[in-house]
């Protein structure tokens, strides 16, 4: 099947593998940028490093998936669907890193069978995934969803990534390979918790750190603005204006008859 892009593109890829089950719907999933139409039931593995990515086959057609993110350090398990009403909406998330042992020597054999070079058994995998699931499910019965949702927790640190690296240009692919999920997962969890769309968060946190760099001693807009990876100083004065109605001249002359006021 022919794919075409929609939610993010097929160069997409991870550090870690991934398994992606189909529970409902129908649709299109790029595998080493070769398309194909996922039906329920299927499971695709992404081993390290693989480009996919999911797309819906027609706009008004819905699906929903569930993905097990294999990374090392942070496995998690989260639900997505897209439907024509809502887009695509994050349903869960949910943190496997604290399950008792067997279920984390099930999460490694799946790590074993996403690496290996030819096909898992099926059985096995089966068996594998079922563990970690029922695992997950009396953790959850016992101690309440909240505790395993991991939702804030990774706009917290899509957070932190942003304003620790406000200073440079930032895609939204970058902060999503450093929180270890997709941009289309990323950017529809980023808006559903906070309200604001992840593009336009990263484009305010660094107008502030070009506001703070302009408010120093013998500051100038083209040195600011090359200084935070502009490509130059009449993009970066679009962006600082879209941001706060002013341009950068306008606030850095403001300043500069404040200065003189108080002297």
């Amino acid at each position: 099947m022919k794919f075409i892009p929609a939610l993010y593109g097929e160069d997409h890829a991870h550090e870690h593998a991934e398994l992606c089950l189909l529970l409902a719907g129908r649709c299109r999933f790029s595998f080493e940028r070769a398309g194909c139409g996922l039906e329920p039931g299927d499971l695709v593995i992404c081993p390290a490093g693989t480009a996919h990515a999911e797309a819906f086959g027609r706009p008004g057609v819905g699906y929903r998936l569930v993905w097990w993110s294999l990374h090392a350090g942070e496995p998690s398990l989260h639900a997505t669907r897209y439907s024509k009403r809502g887009g695509f909406e994050v349903e869960h998330r949910m943190s496997l890193a604290a399950l008792p042992a067997e279920a984390r020597g099930r999460l490694a054999a799946l790590r074993a069978m996403a690496s290996a070079a030819r096909a898992p058994d099926v059985d096995a995998l089966r068996e594998a995934m079922l563990t970690v699931t029922l695992a997950l499910y009396r953790r959850v019965l016992d101690g309440g969803e909240a505790q395993h949702d991991t939702r804030a927790q990774l706009v917290g640190r899509a957070v932190d990534f942003v304003r620790a690296n406000a200073a440079r240009p930032l895609a939204l692919g970058d902060v999503a390979r450093a929180v270890h999920v997709s941009p289309n997962y990323l950017t529809g969890l980023f808006r559903a918790e906070t309200g604001t769309p992840l593009g336009r968060f990263i484009l305010g946190e660094r107008i502030a750190l070009a506001q703070q760099r302009l408010g120093r001693a013998g500051a100038s807009v083209k040195a600011v603005a090359l200084g935070l990876g502009f490509a130059d100083p009449f993009a970066f004065s679009r962006a600082f204006k879209r941001v706060t109605g002013q341009t950068p001249r306008a606030a850095l002359a403001a300043r500069s008859g404040s200065l003189a006021m108080a002297s």
